[in-house]
């Protein structure tokens, strides 16, 4: 089935759909807060994917403190790190990408994907200049979303199609913050330094 890539970026619609998830907006920024903290740790003396590395660790660990319990589960299907949710057939895999919450670019994992997400996430790419994008369904029953970090700290999550080793299309994409919310002068982050009802502001390009 091809259908086009939805975009949610109104809070009000992104929290109904997180909602449908059993996810929330303030745990999913924690992990974002975490993994931009680990990357932060990155010294010259460090290999050159250093701060990637320290994110994806990070971030992963993250991903299953907040939400590993009740409806959530750690899971490592085909060698893919990952929380799983069964009842709602749903898996979300932390990444690094290029760029988060962009109209006019596709995020692109910072390193290549494995066979294992392949799997997870197969399909095909239809789009033109100008038109919308679309996305082949994948026949698997456990929907694939990822946390997609970008180095700002903007933060989405999105359900990519798999190929050839990156990301070749969207079948949604949920903007969570642009990045402009983290504060870059911290050392660490914990609980106490979260706002609880902290509303992120994406801000849209627009075409002249």
């Amino acid at each position: 089935m091809i259908v086009e890539t939805v975009k949610l970026f109104e809070i009000a619609d992104v929290n109904a759909r997180l909602g449908e998830m059993e996810l929330t907006l303030h745990s999913l920024l924690d992990v974002r807060d975490v993994a931009f903290t680990a990357a932060a740790n990155a010294t010259p003396f460090h290999a050159a994917n250093a701060a990637g590395t320290f994110a994806y660790q990070d971030g992963t660990w993250a991903l299953r403190d907040r939400h590993a319990g009740k409806n959530w589960r750690m899971d490592r299907t085909g060698g893919v790190e990952s929380i799983l949710n069964e009842a709602k057939g749903l898996r979300i895999i932390f990444a690094n990408v290029d760029i988060s919450c962009d109209d006019e670019r596709d995020p692109k994992p910072r390193s290549p994907k494995g066979a294992g997400a392949e799997r997870a996430c197969q399909g095909n790419l239809f789009f033109g200049l100008e038109l919308p994008r679309y996305a082949t369904v994948p026949d698997d029953k456990t929907a694939t979303y990822y946390l997609m970090m970008d180095p700002r700290g903007a933060v989405e999550l999105s359900r990519p199609v798999v190929k050839g080793r990156t990301f070749s299309s969207f079948i949604e994409r949920i903007y969570l913050s642009d990045g402009h919310d983290i504060d870059r002068g911290i050392d660490a982050l914990d609980d106490s330094d979260r706002v609880e009802e902290f509303n992120p502001l994406v801000v849209r390009k627009v075409k002249p």
